[in-house]
């Protein structure tokens, strides 16, 4: 048994415990550090943007480019002073690969009509299982089930936040849903189900019920979580803040419950807690990238409900939980690792206070942050400019079915 109900009630209690990260100073990121970084990095889209736009036409030239586009990710992958690969052993370089390219295919294989940012959702969610993987010291690779449960994502998390859908759609797909991942019918009635009764059939191959229960107990709380987070868009009611919180932790915790239960079935007591804890601060972080449009839109989030005057408030209490969790799971795992789990945690908020539609944060908490970035904003600003040329979704998929093959 999981345990829900009680994780969720530690994991609030810990958050609500958590004080302010009093300043950002520990990472700040020096200016000849950020330089170098910069070049690094101008370095590599010198070599990437070129190289993307001589897409050959002949298959004996895409050959050719294929082979120089494998040889140029090993070297960026291998360079471990640029920030998204410097806690990167070779070993872990390549799972990240060797999953990420696998998946691709994979999607490629299933529905050809997903889209690319679909797509790079559902990636994403492959890269968790795969960090998590490293963590837990189960480093098994890639299997049919990793896949299954991230497509998940596209078909059903999408679906739930889509406005065209009324609520009455919604709930009917809740059914069937939930009666499909229990084993006890949900036969699909369309297209869109059949699809992800495809995926759920490939959960089952890889993990029987009777002999993992741990995995379907993982999926029915990520799906009722989904189910309570409904109440964040019904517009009905005020949430307060102590029920969104409540959502919020157990919404983003059971997905990542899942992504550790689908590695091999199992997960002891403390990583469910870490999973469940990663998945909270993750949640967060993609709250404060959507605040803007969440709040437009009426769907009601920690960051979208709170005040403006409390935004600082909440970017530092979220930024002391991270280090908190994380330092505490150092005695448990690789600290190496579980370092570079924090960093990523850190840029993904960071980043996200960066996008047009975040949350608004003080001119003094914004320089804090600036200091912490690893390239200045005035470089991300430049780049921006610079990529990509306007490709369609059929020229990126042409590109990378080359490099998949």
């Amino acid at each position: 048994m999981i345990g829900i109900d009680n994780l969720c009630a530690c994991g609030i209690a810990e958050w609500n415990k958590t004080n302010e990260c009093s300043d950002l100073k520990n990472w700040y990121i020096d200016e000849e550090q950020r330089q170098h970084v910069e070049v690094q990095t101008d370095k590599i889209m010198k070599e990437i943007l070129p190289f993307w736009r001589a897409f050959p036409n002949t298959p004996r030239s895409q050959k050719r480019w294929r082979q120089k586009g494998l040889k140029a990710i090993d070297s960026w992958m291998n360079q471990g002073d640029l920030p998204l690969f410097k806690e990167m052993n070779r070993e872990v370089a390549e799972l990240f690969r060797e999953i990420t390219f696998s998946f691709l295919r994979d999607v490629r294989s299933f529905d050809r009509q997903l889209s690319l940012a679909d797509t790079m959702q559902a990636l994403r969610n492959v890269w968790i299982i795969a960090i998590l993987q490293c963590l837990f010291k189960k480093q098994i690779g890639y299997h049919p089930a990793m896949f299954a449960y991230s497509m998940l994502y596209p078909y059903t998390d999408n679906f739930l936040d889509d406005e065209h859908y009324s609520a009455a759609d919604k709930n009917a797909f809740n059914d069937w849903l939930d009666a499909r991942l229990r084993g006890i019918g949900g036969h699909p009635r369309n297209d869109h189900e059949v699809k992800i009764d495809r995926l759920v059939g490939m959960i089952e191959r890889q993990f029987p019920r009777e002999t993992y229960p741990l995995v379907y107990e993982s999926l029915y709380e990520i799906q009722s979580a989904q189910i309570a987070s409904l109440r964040q868009q019904d517009g009905m009611r005020i949430c307060t803040t102590d029920e969104l919180l409540a959502i919020s932790y157990r919404k983003g915790g059971t997905s990542v419950v899942a992504d550790g239960a689908l590695i091999d079935g199992m997960l002891n007591e403390k990583e469910l807690s870490f999973c469940m804890k990663y998945g909270f601060m993750l949640q967060l972080g993609d709250d404060i990238q959507d605040a803007h449009i969440d709040g437009k839109h009426h769907h009601q989030t920690l960051a979208s409900m709170y005040s403006e005057v409390h935004y600082d408030v909440f970017i530092r209490k979220l930024l002391q939980y991270v280090e908190d969790i994380c330092t505490e799971f150092k005695t448990y795992a690789d600290p190496t690792l579980v370092n570079f789990v924090a960093e990523n945690c850190r840029y993904l908020i960071f980043a996200s206070l960066l996008q047009h539609d975040a949350v608004a944060i003080s001119p003094i908490l914004k320089r804090e942050v600036q200091q912490c970035l690893p390239v200045s904003q005035g470089f991300i600003d430049d780049k921006k400019a610079l990529w990509p040329y306007s490709y369609t979704e059929e020229e990126w998929w042409a590109r990378l079915d080359v490099l998949l093959q």
